[in-house]
């Protein structure tokens, strides 16, 4: 398919030169015409040059050697011969440059290409040395924490609570029951206080997991 759609896209290029050259053309020839100094230094030494190319490469593929003289054209045959050639040269010059500029500008499309590559791999390196940094920044005040609760449950175990004394008097059990209350609030304070920490302990380590 590509190829069968190049070939007419080819030859529409081609027509399109030759139409193009053909007002230039016309102009070099109605120059010719009017300036002597441009018919014979410009336009028709290049006529006379590809007249004599041709005929000697005619006579060397036919054998018929190389020797002689060659006729030149005829003043109007190389105005004209000398008119098309300086066409098909400027149109030949100026397909040459538009490819050229083309061929830069995609070099230059392709270096910001890989530019704007490179700058995203280098940003994306950067995230992940700043996302590692941060895991174990993290990891260290998980294990804070984590050293800060077993400390607090263990002196949450290490406390005493007071009894009654069976020698007390009458007078001292009945401020027996009366503080009995408050401690049974100290009791249940520090329960809660005991549950909180190893709530706090089992979503650290799930953290951590």
């Amino acid at each position: 398919m590509v190829a069968l759609g190049a070939f007419p896209a080819a030859k529409l290029g081609a027509l399109l030169l030759r139409q193009v050259s053909k007002p230039i053309a016309n102009f070099v020839k109605e120059r010719a015409k009017q300036s002597p100094v441009f018919r014979s230094y410009v336009c028709m030494p290049p006529a006379q040059f590809y007249n004599w190319c041709e005929v000697k490469m005619k006579m060397y593929f036919m054998n018929l050697g190389t020797a002689g003289k060659v006729k030149p054209l005829s003043e109007t045959m190389a105005i004209e011969l000398g008119s098309n050639l300086l066409g098909e040269g400027i149109i030949f010059v100026v397909a040459a440059a538009l490819l050229l500029l083309e061929y830069n500008r995609q070099v230059r499309k392709e270096q910001a290409k890989e530019e704007v590559r490179l700058q995203e791999q280098e940003d994306l390196t950067n995230a992940l040395r700043d996302l590692d940094l941060m895991t174990n920044q993290h990891t260290a005040e998980l294990r804070r924490l984590t050293y800060l609760v077993d400390d607090l449950i263990s002196k949450v175990h290490s406390k005493s609570y007071p009894g009654p004394d069976i020698s007390e008097t009458s007078s001292s059990k009945v401020d027996t029951k009366r503080q009995e209350p408050e401690l049974k609030k100290q009791i249940s304070n520090d329960i809660n206080e005991n549950l909180l920490f190893k709530s706090i302990k089992m979503l650290i380590q799930s953290l951590q997991a």
